[in-house]
């Protein structure tokens, strides 16, 4: 009987977790490629100063997409070891 509790325990946080996957994979994948192109379409290239700010832009968005993809990671891990 233990088993039986387990094994459906454990099947229902595996739907949980492929569930929310998905979705995850769903909102990131309509995100992403539309931002960066939105954002770095505000920029003209045809002056110097511009095309400056546009190269500057995108080091700040990937410093940004890199800096809370590390956050993500780590934080909940040391809050998790710190309990």
């Amino acid at each position: 009987m233990v088993f039986l509790t387990l094994s459906v325990s454990a099947l229902r946080h595996k739907t949980l977790f492929f569930f929310a996957l998905y979705v995850l994979s769903i909102g990131e994948g309509g995100h992403k490629p539309c931002v960066q192109t939105f954002a770095a379409d505000q920029f003209d290239d045809d002056t110097p100063e511009e095309k400056d700010a546009k190269s500057s832009f995108f080091n700040w968005w990937y410093l940004g997409i890199v800096a809370g993809s590390t956050a993500a990671a780590f934080i909940p891990v040391y809050l998790q070891l710190r309990k």
